[in-house]
């Protein structure tokens, strides 16, 4: 069974979905109306995916992959935004159009090129224009990968580092994003279209006393980093989408899209067995021997710090794990990658401690806080 989108499924999104839309319209910060222009011919017989039309100006030309590019497609896709910039800066003529002072060239493709491909997109020279955005199978939040990013992917080959996930979490629980996500609704619903990240830390969020309660800073950037929240610091449709679930069918639905390998990799840990005894270096060490020795990106680094932030999620926010705080000695209460969603969204009701910091941020807001 094919588990990866091809280019034409990646259009049909975009034409279709309101919530790929929004991402890609949030990226490039516009706050007017746009049309998306599919498969729009420019000089020399090339097609461009999309032209996104804003004020009757071309602000973007999309170029979109597939989630099974090889190198050699990837490169030629790199070739097509170079002649979209060349479009621009010669201002070749376009219909009735003219260029945005703004234009940007975009390569869009699915969350598993960076995953499961054998290259590493960090090791391209893109045209000044570009901007790489990834869109996730599985909640269509489109995200921008930063140059930040891009330096990261680029140092982990040098580093000899294995990626078998782009997506880091801050130090945080994965409730406290539930929470600030279905505040930064709250907010939206009463009009706001803008939201000041420290006054609404001081004013609202460290009263609701969760685990990192000097950690909303980070909560902010993960969210913004994942495409759900805007420069503006406002839910995109992805982020509104997740804000409206239930609390179970959030944590599930963040599973499937971004947490799900280092799941996998950290319960091969425990080699059947309900127990684990081992320290979050022995952890590293472990998961290591399975990658010929190298590190493993944003799991084995930094002297077992990644493996207590895994391992504190697991716990606290899905239950499937439990441990006493600095012991060695991990439980197994229940395999996830052994339910389907239903049996698991009704273990995380009965397993996480999120409910009790759900109720503190509910109170809070019905009482005018």
């Amino acid at each position: 069974m094919r588990n990866y989108l091809d280019e034409s499924e990646v259009q049909q999104r975009i034409v279709n979905d309101k919530i790929v839309q929004n991402g890609i319209i949030s990226a490039l910060e516009i706050d007017s109306p746009v049309e998306f222009i599919r498969e729009d011919m420019y000089i020399n017989g090339i097609t461009a995916d999309f032209t996104v039309v804003v004020n009757n100006c071309i602000r973007a030309i999309i170029e979109c992959k597939s989630g099974n590019i090889n190198v050699t497609d990837y490169v030629r896709g790199i070739g097509q935004l170079l002649q979209y910039e060349y479009y621009q800066e010669k201002r070749i003529p376009h219909k009735s159009y003219d260029y945005s002072e703004n234009f940007d060239t975009i390569y869009l493709f699915p969350s598993s090129v960076v995953r499961k491909n054998s290259f590493n997109i960090a090791r391209f020279k893109y045209p000044q224009t570009t901007m790489i955005l990834e869109l996730n199978e599985c909640n269509n939040a489109v995200r921008k990968i930063t140059k930040k990013e891009l330096r990261e992917l680029e140092v982990a080959e040098d580093d000899n580092l294995v990626t078998i996930s782009q997506y880091y979490f801050r130090d945080n629980r994965l409730f406290e994003y539930y929470i600030l996500l279905k505040y930064l609704l709250f907010l939206n619903q009463l009009g706001k279209s803008y939201c000041d990240r420290k006054v609404v830390e001081q004013n609202f969020l460290v009263k609701i006393q969760t685990i990192n309660n000097g950690n909303w800073r980070n909560a902010f950037i993960t969210l913004s980093n994942l495409g759900l929240i805007d420069n503006n610091n406002m839910p995109t449709e992805a982020g509104k989408r997740l804000a409206i679930c239930s609390y179970e069918k959030f944590a599930v639905s963040m599973y499937h899209s971004y947490l799900k390998p280092y799941v996998q990799e950290l319960l091969k840990c425990f080699q059947g067995g309900e127990k684990l005894t081992a320290t979050n270096q022995e952890i590293s060490s472990m998961i290591k021997i399975n990658y010929c020795n190298r590190d493993v990106l944003y799991v084995t680094q930094s002297n077992g710090r990644y493996i207590s932030s895994w391992m504190n999620i697991f716990r606290d926010d899905y239950g499937f794990i439990d441990f006493q705080p600095r012991s060695a000695v991990r439980l197994l209460k229940y395999n996830p990658l052994d339910l389907n969603d239903e049996a698991f969204e009704r273990k995380i009701r009965e397993c996480s401690i999120a409910y009790d910091y759900i109720k503190r941020y509910i109170d809070l807001i019905s009482g005018g806080y």
